[in-house]
């Protein structure tokens, strides 16, 4: 057999299944009454039913299902919001803990505290941030710087001048100079 005679018998079989598919849906329309005014009325809840026909009487139901039965409760991507969300907030607790633990800790306060804070109040994180910046922080800073040493009392300055004159290391004016500076200090 040639392949223009395959493809008309192909063709052919599939007429003859098709006309009669639509001799069948012509013959069960005809059987079949038209659907009763009760299935066009929604009910108190402004839902529409769905009615069947059983082959004797047309049957009513409020199942929550349309005619091509879609659900109308929540689907799978409700579920998989609800375990973002859950995630997302698991994520940011543990962040909220490891940052108020690490602030208490760079303050030299208790990290146990900080942790109670931050889980039992509404404001723990803030808390444990003014609580550490309150307190400052443990870190090793510059060291102070030393007092300056007091002055040495007039009569020494006094001596210490005239010594500087002698050996020559400042001259008779800057003495004098100097000296009535001192001498303003009294």
């Amino acid at each position: 057999m040639s392949a223009t005679a395959r493809w008309t018998s192909t063709l052919l079989v599939g007429l003859v299944m098709a006309a009669a598919g639509l001799v069948g849906v012509a013959g069960a329309a005809a059987a079949e009454p038209p659907a009763p005014h009760r299935c066009f009325q929604a009910d108190r809840y402004g839902e529409m039913p769905t009615c069947t026909w059983d082959g004797t009487r047309w049957t009513r139901s409020y199942d929550g299902a349309g005619a091509a039965g879609a659900s109308t409760g929540p689907g799978s991507g409700f579920g998989a919001l609800v375990v973002l969300m859950l995630l997302g907030g698991m994520a940011v607790t543990v962040w909220k803990l490891s940052t108020a633990r690490r602030m208490a800790h760079d303050a030299g306060m208790s990290s146990r505290d900080a942790t109670a804070m931050a889980l039992l109040s509404d404001d723990g994180l803030e808390a444990t941030y003014l609580a550490s910046n309150l307190r400052g922080t443990s870190r090793p800073g510059p060291a102070p710087s030393p007092a300056p040493s007091p002055a040495p009392p007039l009569a020494d300055r006094l001596r210490e001048l005239t010594e500087l004159r002698e050996q020559g290391l400042i001259t008779t004016q800057e003495h004098d100079a100097r000296r009535a500076r001192i001498l303003d200090q009294l």
